[in-house]
């Protein structure tokens, strides 16, 4: 018996993708967990999977298509049986199917009479990106409107308007939504920063002598491991804002901001003040691999409590994150910096300075309770000793 493959719950708070590409085609051997297609969301890309052996039938969602959960995808079932739209169960809802023949109405060239056009799934997400009207685009083989008849008729229009030329660059799915978020934390949440300077030298001394033991610490991990533990102590900078009041959370999951090919992304270290040094370390490095490579699953980009963001490495000596909602507060991190201090006993010596800024929500904390946090977590910075 088919079996229908259907876009199942990818994690919380995703409730759409976009197909990507399809890694086979109808007629393939399929294999339980082979990889039949790549899917997009804001939050990562991630494969989906085949649920049993067998021949895939049909494929339903085309590349480039938005699709919901519960959306029927492809069909899987024996080799020589068949498969069509209409011998799908009438309990399952087959409007996924429908979405693929779009029409829009539009005069023929004769003007006498409307026709109907039919649009691709890549064509009416081009449309909604660029903000198109789709009545105004004409498609090339004068039946279907295709994504490359959306594209011609946006850089053809940006011409008409724009004599001093230059090009347009299409947002992914994920800086598109990023950039949302971004937008509804600078509107809707009431933020202001403050920053401190603490000395690393005990961090990076302590570094040094890890390293030439063999172990190979980043610096990323040791300002998260200190960050777990200072937030043990502010319960506030780790909580949420809600309509009635502010959840505070017990578990401390610390979110790492990373750069992707295809926009910024968040993993999560879960527990994060539970875990050794040496096992949060190894846990980073791991996030980051995925990351890099656009392997994150939704477990690894889900319940996240509070954020740190570090873009030490560019040479940045100080900037102003802003807040990830829901969370409450956001560390960011800068490049060291040499700095000559007054010496313990006489003379000078050279200090290296970090600037660390935490932006808050107004809504649950004050001015006083972060200055107290980053008090804190520089001690805690300055006297690190690798124990904590």
């Amino acid at each position: 018996m088919a079996t229908e493959v259907r876009l199942p719950h990818l994690g919380e708070s995703i409730d759409s993708a976009i197909l990507v590409a399809w890694h086979k085609q109808v007629g393939d051997a399929i294999k339980r967990g082979d990889e039949l297609a790549d899917l997009e969301t804001d939050k990562a890309t991630l494969p989906l999977e085949a649920p049993k052996n067998g021949v895939l039938l049909a494929i339903v969602a085309a590349e480039g298509e938005t699709v919901s959960i519960g959306d029927l995808l492809s069909v899987i079932g024996r080799e020589g049986e068949s498969w069509t739209p209409e011998s799908e169960s009438p309990e399952k809802d087959a409007s996924p199917i429908s979405t693929v023949n779009t029409f829009v109405s539009k005069p023929v060239a004769d003007g006498s009479s409307l026709a109907k056009i039919k649009i691709s799934p890549v064509a009416r997400r081009k449309a909604r990106e660029l903000g198109l009207d789709l009545a105004s685009v004409v498609p090339a083989d004068g039946v279907k409107i295709s994504g490359a008849d959306v594209e011609a008729h946006a850089r053809q229009t940006a011409r008409a308007g724009n004599a001093t030329g230059g090009r347009r660059i299409e947002l992914s799915r994920s800086k598109r939504l990023t950039g949302q978020r971004m937008l509804d934390s600078a509107q809707n949440v009431p933020q202001f920063a403050l920053t401190i300077d603490a000395d690393i030298r005990n961090l990076l001394k302590f570094r040094e002598g890890a390293k030439s033991a063999g172990d190979n610490f980043s610096l990323t991990a040791l300002l998260i491991h200190v960050t777990a533990m200072t937030l043990r102590d502010h319960p506030l900078l780790n909580a949420s804002f809600e309509d009635d009041g502010i959840t505070v959370f017990d578990a401390i999951n610390v979110g790492v901001a990373a750069a992707a090919e295809d926009g910024l992304r968040v993993p999560v270290i879960h527990d994060a003040d539970k875990l050794s040094l040496t096992a949060l370390n190894g846990k980073l490095g791991e996030l980051a691999e995925k990351a890099r490579e656009n392997r994150l699953s939704p477990a690894d980009i889900s319940g996240g409590t509070f954020t740190v963001s570090n873009l030490g490495m560019t040479g940045v000596t100080h900037f102003t994150p802003l807040v990830n909602p829901p969370q409450s507060a956001i560390l960011g991190v800068a490049a060291p910096r040499s700095l000559i201090i007054p010496g313990k006993d006489e003379g000078t010596e050279i200090a290296r300075m970090m600037a660390l800024t935490v932006a808050c929500d107004h809504r649950v904390l004050d001015g006083a309770e972060a200055a107290v946090f980053l008090a804190s977590l520089k001690s805690a910075v300055q006297s690190f000793d690798g124990e904590s």
